[in-house]
């Protein structure tokens, strides 16, 4: 797939899984051709993957060119001139409608962006003369400052081009909750244009043009759309992966970052981070001196390191969200809150409990709006009900917190030890040596006892080893063609084109060779013990096998199949006559 909007996430391999959320979203903008998408807000903390969400599906949506224009836009969290904001937003919408109408993807990134007169001479170049109009309107709005005006045209420009010209187009807008604090209607920044996103009211109806927002402050984002945009927006919280995408981020971004990790550790580290792809990334490109990710101890003192070291990407991360919350709240009493909240995260406290508790100077009035404060910055959750809160469920957030506050808080029980980073080192051990127990336990139950997941050992073995170990990986392959080597793979993951041309498009192995003439391989492995590999799949994987080697144009290529179980003679009678390799010798999986 070409990407033509180059996504912040880097190599286009490194965006893993998010299978569910991509097919959702996907068909949520398939759906905008029969009109039946309202608009909805994916809602997401900083670094978990909205971003590259939405940068995906521009990507897929430009691509597929199937009817749905897509045009992204993202708010910074800088302050800006409502006036320049209007051109930025309307100028950068104006060029992914032209890169889209044109599939010249270079528009995308133009090289004067903000120059009205060089965007007309583009429209009128590509055909597109009816955006004349359009641009010339805006920017005699700009240039005479008629900013009502302005902010009226730009926002509604996307829906009224796509009414007039019969097309769809979805609008995916990042950072929404910035609309109404980072714009400013005067030029010195004084006066905020915090009624922006009210203007939405009606344009966040249209089925022609629908919007996807999202924002990294949950809370924030979530009392903005209630107060000013009541009913507009469905919502789609944004969750933790799933443990098989964790645990295959975590091999992908060790191969990726050069970091080892064995079976073991991988899933060790995809439970501890409780498949946040934040914390999965954070300790996989950790800058700790000494990291060693190959054994629980080494694990232990990166994780230790990212939490309590001013130097941890999570630490950092965290803090700064921290500050900027409790910047906001303005009490002195919120660190005490949070604390308290952190020390009972597994069961929800009511406000009595917090007057009593921490011995709060104030009424229960007051403290529910402090309490409400704290909700809308993302620090704390709600209970069920408004009486009852608990903290943010999140382990390592947990311990990121008490490092960094708790010693400069009063006690909260008579003769209660004073913090030491000792006790968070200890959680860490003990729940370290607890998923370890539990490894093994899953270990023994299916019998993997050659790897947790054999199709990532694989992946390890053509990537790294295949070329000098060529001629012990053919002995062990049945059904190689003539002259066929296991060579240099400029990169080996898992595939998967699922919602790009249709669900549940994917394969365990696509091994890209490096060099014109050498064999690239798809590949797919079943490391169960209970059942051969049949016919029927053996049909179903070179149907897939087929579909990939056009998607991505790979010649020569080769299908090869690994079941440790073994196959059914028909299936083997079936690959012999297809050409497609396949072994069941567990060597395969010893690297």
């Amino acid at each position: 797939m070409e990407y033509a909007l180059k996504e912040r996430i880097g190599k286009p391999e490194l965006f893993i899984g998010r299978k569910e959320e991509l097919a959702f979203f996907l068909k949520w903008i398939d759906d905008i051709k029969q009109e039946k998408s309202k608009s909805t807000a994916m809602l997401a903390r900083r670094k978990n993957g909205k971003t590259a969400i939405m940068e995906r599906l521009f990507n897929i949506t430009f691509h597929k060119n199937d009817g749905v224009i897509p045009f992204y836009y993202e708010i910074k969290e800088s302050p800006m001139w409502v006036g320049d904001f209007c051109k930025e937003f309307f100028l950068t919408f104006i060029y992914q409608y032209i890169a889209f109408k044109s599939r010249n993807p270079e528009y995308l990134a133009p090289e004067e962006k903000d120059n009205f007169d060089k965007v007309i001479d583009i429209a009128k170049k590509e055909n597109l003369a009816y955006l004349t109009g359009f641009i010339e309107s805006v920017a005699h709005a700009y240039l005479h400052e008629n900013l009502d005006i302005l902010w009226n045209m730009v926002r509604d420009i996307p829906r009224t081009i796509a009414a007039r010209r019969g097309e769809f187009i979805v609008q995916m807008i990042d950072e929404f909750q910035f609309l109404n604090s980072m714009i400013y209607r005067d030029k010195g920044l004084k006066e905020p244009a915090d009624r922006m996103a009210g203007g939405y009211l009606g344009a966040a109806e249209s089925k022609i043009a629908p919007l996807l927002v999202s924002g990294s402050w949950v809370g924030w984002l979530m009392n903005l759309l209630i107060m000013m945009l009541p009913a507009r927006f469905k919502y789609r919280p944004l969750e933790n992966m799933s443990e098989d995408e964790a645990i295959e981020m975590v091999f992908k971004y060790s191969q990726f970052f050069e970091a080892p990790v064995t079976d073991e550790t991988a899933y060790l580290i995809a439970q501890l981070s409780e498949g946040s792809p934040f914390y999965i990334s954070a300790i996989l490109r950790s800058e700790y001196p000494g990291k060693n990710l190959t054994g629980v101890e080494g694990l232990a003192q990166t994780l230790e390191f990212e939490t309590l070291s001013d130097r941890g990407e999570i630490k950092s991360t965290w803090m700064e969200y921290v500050a900027t919350a409790l910047n906001r709240v303005n009490d002195k009493n919120a660190k005490n809150i949070v604390l308290y909240l952190c020390k009972n995260r597994d069961r929800e406290v009511t406000r009595k409990e917090l007057l009593d508790k921490l011995h709060l100077q104030m009424t229960d009035a007051e403290l529910e709006n402090r309490l409400k404060a704290l909700v809308k910055a993302d620090i704390i959750k709600q209970g069920s009900s408004n009486f009852d809160y608990r903290g943010v469920q999140d382990n390592i957030f947990d311990k990121v917190f008490r490092g960094v506050y708790q010693k400069e808080i009063d006690h909260f029980e008579p003769g209660e030890k004073i913090f030491d980073p000792e006790q968070i080192k200890e959680e860490y051990q003990k729940t370290l040596n607890e998923q370890k127990a539990a490894y093994y336990k899953l270990q023994g139950k299916y019998n993997y006892h050659k790897g947790y997941y054999a199709e990532y050992a694989i992946v390890d073995q053509l990537m790294y080893h295949g070329h000098e170990k060529n001629a012990l990986l053919k002995s062990l392959t049945h059904n190689l063609p003539p002259g066929f080597g296991f060579c240099e793979y400029r990169s080996v993951w898992k595939y998967t084109a699922v919602v790009e041309y249709g669900r549940g498009l994917s394969v365990d192995i696509l091994a890209r060779a490096k060099s014109p003439g050498d064999y690239s391989i798809i590949g797919e492995v079943k490391n169960r013990d209970t059942k051969k590999f049949s016919r029927e799949e053996a049909v179903a994987f070179l149907e897939k096998f087929e579909r990939i080697k056009e998607i991505e144009n790979l010649s020569p290529v080769l299908g090869f199949i690994f079941s440790r179980k073994g196959f059914v003679k028909e299936a083997e009678d079936y690959m012999i006559e297809k050409g497609i390799a396949y072994t069941d010798d567990e060597q395969w999986l010893e690297v």
